[in-house]
C-alpha cells in the first residue's frame, strides 16, 4: 500500500504529463476502506447450582458459551458457572459472598429457605423483599439409598421393598450383617450429607422423619419433635460413618473405597446411573443399586430460579430466559438423560436408557413421594437432627513448625477458632500441637459444653518454632482414638491434622503410618483421617496418601482461605 506521500508526488506527476489537465483522485482500495467489524458488548452470567449437577452443566454451558461466542445475536451471553451446596448457598447470597443471577439448588425445597432468610436478614427497609421467584424444573432425580447390590438383595431387594425401617433394625442390630447371614461385612455403615449444607441431607432427615412418623403428608412441628421421632431418627443416623457436604463426595469415595468403607449412601438417582460410566467402575467386584424407601421419598427438580435480587438489572434476566430456553431444549434434555442420568422434566420426552434396570435403577419407581414441608416444619427438622446427630470425638492435630510464623499462624489459629465453634456441645475434642516433638502425653476429647473455650485458647496461644513430625503426631492421635472407639462405637472419630510442611523428623514413616490406618479387615475403620495441605510447602500428594489410608478426605488451604475451608470441613461432623 502506498504512503499518502507516495500518492500525493504521482499524482503530480500525471497532472504534468497532461498538460496540467484537472483528473479525478485515485479511487481508494478495498484495504483502505475497510473497516473493523464492530466488536457485540458481553452480558455476563453468574450462575450457581448444585453439586449434582455440575457435570451435565459444565458441559452444556460449554456449549452454549461456544454458541453464543460464534452466534449473530446483539450481545453474547457469557455464563460463570461456580457449583454449591444449596444450603451453602442459602447463607452465601444473605451474607453476601455469592451474589448470582441465577440459581438452581438440587430442590425448590432450599427456595423458601432463602426467601425467608433473606427478609429476615435485610428487614423491610433497605431490600428485604422476597428475592428468589419460582423457577422451573431443569431435570428431574429421585432421592434413593444407593446400596451395594449383595447388601440391597440381603435385605430382599428386588422381591420385597426395603426402607428406612429396614435400615433401622440392621442399625440398632448388635450383630449388624451377622443377622442377615453376613458376619464378614461387620456393621451397617451409612453416609449422608449434612442437612445444614446441602439438600440431600435435609431430604435424607426428612425422610427419616416422615418413616418414623408413618405420614406421607401433612407433617407438622408436633411431630418432628415427637420424643418416638427422636429415638427413630437417633438410631438412624447412629449407624453413619461421617457427614460430609456434597452427595458428590459420598458417590467418589463409595465406589474407589468398596464396601468397607460404606454399606450404602443417601444419593440421587443420577449419581447411581452414573457409576456404570465411571472407567474405575468397569472392573468392579460389586454392582450398585438404587433403593426407593418404601415409606416414601422426594424428587430432585433443580429448579432455575432468576433471582430478583438489589444487583439484577433487565439485561441479565432477558439473558437469563435465554440460557433457560436452551436448557430446556428438547436436544439438551436429551443429552441430560443419555448422557448424564437425568430424567427429562418435559414429560413428553420419554424415558430411555440409562434410567432402566442396566444401569442400577428402575424406571417406574418413585412410586410413594412425600410432600414437601414448609419453613417452619423444616427449622424443626434441623433442629431435631440436631439432638439426634451422631456425636464426634476429634483429634485435633496442628504443626506449630518454625515454616509456620507469621500471617499463615495467625490465619490457621483464626480458622481452627472457627471451627471449634461450629461444632456440636456434644462433640468432644482434644488439640495435639507439634512441631518436631510430640507430648508423650495427650489428654482424651473434651466436650465442648464446657472445654471450648479452653481449647481455643490453647490454639491461639501457639507460638511457631522447631520442625515437624507429623507421622508421629497423627499415629498417637489415631491411638487414642482407636482405644476410645473399642469402648463405645456409637460416635464418630476422626483426626484433623494441618500442616505446612514435610515430615522430617517422625521415628514413624510415611509407609508405616499409612498401614496402621488402613482397616486389617473387610469390617471397616473406626478412626477417620483428614488432613489439610496449608500453603506450597506441605505435600499434597503424602497427604493425599494418609487421607485415603485413614479413609477421610484432602483439604488444600492456604493462609487466604483457611478460615473458609475450615468451615467446609466441619460438615464432616
Amino acid at each position: 500500500m502506498r504512503s499518502g506521500r507516495s500518492v500525493l508526488l504521482l499524482t503530480a506527476l500525471m497532472l504534468a504529463a497532461n498538460g496540467c489537465k484537472k483528473t479525478e483522485p485515485p479511487v481508494p482500495s478495498q484495504a483502505e476502506t475497510k473497516q473493523p467489524a464492530p466488536s457485540r458488548p458481553k452480558i455476563g452470567l453468574n450462575f450457581v447450582y448444585g453439586s449434582e449437577k455440575k457435570a451435565w452443566l459444565k458441559d452444556a454451558l460449554a456449549t452454549f458459551n461456544a454458541e453464543q461466542a460464534r452466534g449473530q445475536g446483539e450481545v453474547i451471553i457469557e455464563v460463570t458457572g461456580v457449583e454449591m451446596g444449596s444450603g451453602s448457598a442459602v447463607t452465601e447470597i444473605v451474607v453476601g459472598t455469592a451474589r448470582p443471577d441465577v440459581w438452581s439448588p438440587a430442590s425448590d425445597l432450599f427456595r423458601p429457605l432463602l426467601n425467608e432468610a433473606w427478609t429476615q436478614a435485610k428487614g423491610a427497609t433497605g431490600g428485604g423483599r422476597e428475592i428468589a421467584p419460582a423457577g422451573k424444573p431443569l431435570v428431574l432425580s429421585p432421592l434413593v439409598i444407593a446400596m451395594w447390590k449383595p447388601m440391597a438383595q440381603a435385605l430382599g431387594w428386588p422381591d420385597a421393598p426395603v426402607g428406612w425401617s429396614d435400615i433401622l433394625a440392621l442399625s440398632t442390630d448388635p450383630q449388624g450383617w451377622a443377622s442377615k447371614g453376613h458376619p464378614e461385612w461387620g456393621t451397617f455403615k451409612l453416609a449422608h450429607t449434612h442437612p445444614e449444607y446441602s439438600n440431600s441431607g435435609l431430604m435424607s432427615v426428612l425422610a427419616e422423619i416422615f418413616a418414623a412418623t408413618g405420614l406421607k403428608r401433612g407433617l407438622t412441628v408436633e411431630h418432628v419433635l415427637d420424643p418416638q421421632t427422636h429415638a427413630y431418627l437417633e438410631s438412624i443416623e447412629g449407624s453413619l460413618v461421617h457427614y460430609g457436604k456434597s452427595t458428590g463426595f459420598f458417590a467418589d469415595k463409595m465406589l474407589t473405597r468398596g464396601p468397607s468403607y460404606l454399606s450404602a449412601a443417601v444419593l440421587y438417582e443420577n449419581l447411581v446411573i452414573d457409576a456404570y460410566r465411571r472407567p474405575e467402575f468397569a472392573n468392579r467386584e460389586l454392582d450398585v443399586v438404587a433403593v426407593y424407601p418404601k415409606e416414601g421419598t422426594f424428587w430432585i427438580d433443580n429448579p432455575f430460579i432468576i433471582l430478583d435480587a438489589p444487583w439484577a438489572d433487565p439485561q441479565k434476566k432477558k439473558a437469563a430466559e435465554t440460557l433457560q430456553a436452551y436448557l430446556l431444549s428438547e436436544p439438551v434434555q436429551r443429552r441430560a438423560m443419555s448422557e448424564f442420568g437425568f430424567r427429562p422434566s418435559d414429560p413428553a420426552v420419554a424415558m430411555a436408557a440409562p434410567i432402566d434396570a442396566a444401569h442400577g435403577v428402575d424406571p417406574q419407581q418413585p412410586k410413594t413421594l412425600l410432600e414437601t414441608p414448609g419453613p417452619a416444619v423444616l427449622r424443626a427438622a434441623l433442629a431435631q437432627w440436631k439432638r439426634s446427630k451422631k456425636a464426634v470425638d476429634l483429634m485435633f492435630v496442628f504443626d506449630r513448625s518454625g515454616s509456620m510464623k507469621g500471617e499463615p499462624l495467625r490465619a490457621a489459629k483464626q480458622g481452627a477458632s472457627d471451627f471449634l465453634d461450629l461444632l456440636d456441645d456434644r462433640d468432644r475434642v482434644s488439640v495435639v500441637v507439634f512441631n518436631h516433638e510430640v507430648a508423650a502425653d495427650i489428654p482424651e476429647p473434651t466436650e465442648l459444653r464446657t472445654g471450648r473455650k479452653a481449647l481455643q485458647e490453647s490454639v491461639g496461644n501457639t507460638f511457631a518454632e522447631g520442625g515437624t513430625a507429623l507421622y508421629d503426631a497423627v499415629a498417637a492421635a489415631h491411638g487414642v482414638l482407636a482405644r476410645l472407639a473399642e469402648k463405645n462405637p456409637k460416635r464418630i472419630y476422626a483426626v484433623v491434622a494441618l500442616t505446612d510442611g514435610n515430615d522430617e523428623h517422625s521415628k514413624m514413616t510415611e509407609a508405616q503410618l499409612e498401614a496402621l490406618l488402613r482397616p486389617s479387615s473387610e469390617m471397616g475403620q473406626s478412626v477417620r483421617v483428614f488432613t489439610i495441605a496449608y500453603g506450597q510447602g506441605a505435600s499434597a500428594t503424602v497427604l493425599g496418601k494418609i487421607a485415603d489410608a485413614g479413609a477421610g478426605a484432602l483439604f488444600k488451604g492456604d493462609a487466604g482461605n483457611i478460615r473458609a475451608l475450615y468451615r467446609d470441613l466441619a460438615a464432616f461432623f
